[in-house]
């Protein structure tokens, strides 16, 4: 009898109605966790994922909340970053949420871990959050993508991370 391969459990941070989830699931994942602190976006998701629970702060969110998790994904907040912010950088009091994100993959070591944010992440943070990565243990590959390579009639860059664990332990195959 052939093994079943798991599905790779997602913890999305910063989920807003859930957009990470749901094209993690058409890929053959399963969202284990949200955290998102908007009261609406959690009735949102509580709705279309009934039975997932949603964590409300993610400065309070621990690993000892949350089962094994193989991916962590979230849009940190951009306000900072963003040309239309006030272009602090990601040491901004909204931005500077990376740092949590960052103690939750310190605290859970996925083997995965995606981050997305405005193209201004470029210049205004990337190579903190690529250092901060390699530090805790991953190799990143950032990628931006336009709305417009996916058909949309507006331009819209957003800065991707792509990092998988350098442990040997955590590197078991993608899906």
């Amino acid at each position: 009898m052939a093994k079943v391969k798991e599905k790779l459990r997602v913890l999305d941070l910063f989920s807003g109605i859930g957009g990470f989830s749901l094209g993690l699931e058409r890929a053959g994942m399963r969202t284990v966790a949200f955290c998102e602190v908007d009261e609406w976006c959690r009735q949102h998701l509580a709705h279309h994922w009934p039975g997932v629970h949603c964590f409300p702060d993610v400065r309070t969110l621990t690993a000892d909340d949350l089962g094994t998790i193989d991916l962590v994904c979230g849009g940190f907040p951009c306000q900072d970053i963003s040309e239309a912010g006030k272009r602090v950088g990601i040491d901004g009091e909204r931005s500077g949420l990376w740092g949590q994100m960052l103690r939750l993959v310190r605290e859970v070591r996925p083997r995965w871990v995606i981050a997305e944010n405005v193209s201004a992440l470029r210049y205004r943070g990337y190579d903190r959050v690529a250092a901060d990565l390699a530090e805790a243990g991953y190799t990143c590959r950032p990628f931006v993508v336009a709305a417009l390579h996916i058909g949309s009639t507006q331009e819209r860059k957003r800065a991707w991370i792509v990092a998988n664990a350098n442990d040997a332990r955590l590197q078991r195959g993608f899906i």
